[in-house]
């Protein structure tokens, strides 16, 4: 499977997939600025508590540029987005574990896909949430490129190379002091 040739097909068939992102942020703002490079992907959709900082945090400021022409509100149009029809993929960026939770279970029962960026949700309920989403036939994912989703990558290979998984995880801490650290000897380490 390529992505890159998946959404290069629904860009030529004028049918780009179109995301609903909840939360323009860190995260959200980033992935804003990336969306109108990308062949085959559309931004439907934004809500955040403050849709001037969404505003903002679109190319040059606008919601027109490009192919992109999303609908802008603030978080109260989370439900609305996670059902509206224009929507396929739900992008949950929000930082919060309540409010990604909801919004994540409001996408599955309205049958789009849902992308989770936030990683506190995903520690809380994520195996529930992806259950839930097969349940209903959608996919719950994390989002490509975040540590969480890498860390479950690489275990998949390890699992599909017929290694055993013993501990998995990843480090924020790049420090040349952390580099030698092992399991028993981590916690000592740690320097918080």
């Amino acid at each position: 499977m390529s992505l890159h040739r998946l959404a290069q097909e629904r860009a030529a068939a004028g049918r780009p997939v179109k995301i609903g992102l909840i939360g323009a942020g860190k995260f959200g703002s980033m992935f804003l600025n990336q969306a109108p490079t990308m062949p085959g992907v559309e931004i439907a959709v934004i809500a955040d508590l403050d849709p001037d900082r969404a505003r903002a945090a679109c190319p040059r400021g606008g919601l027109g540029c490009g192919p992109h022409r999303a609908k802008l509100g603030s978080s109260l149009l989370a439900p609305r987005l996670c059902a509206d029809p224009s929507v396929e993929v739900v992008v949950e960026a929000t930082g919060s574990p309540p409010a990604g939770i909801a919004h994540a279970r409001a996408a599955i029962a309205a049958g789009k896909h849902i992308v989770m960026v936030n990683v506190e949700a995903d520690v809380l309920a994520g195996p529930l949430l992806a259950e839930e989403a097969r349940a209903k036939g959608v996919v719950y994912s994390l989002a490509y490129g975040d540590q969480p989703a890498l860390t479950c990558e690489i275990v998949d290979w390890a699992r599909a190379c017929g290694f055993e998984i013993v501990a998995a995880g990843k480090g924020t801490k790049y420090l040349p002091a952390y580099h030698a650290v092992t399991p028993d000897d981590v916690l000592g380490a740690l320097r918080f």
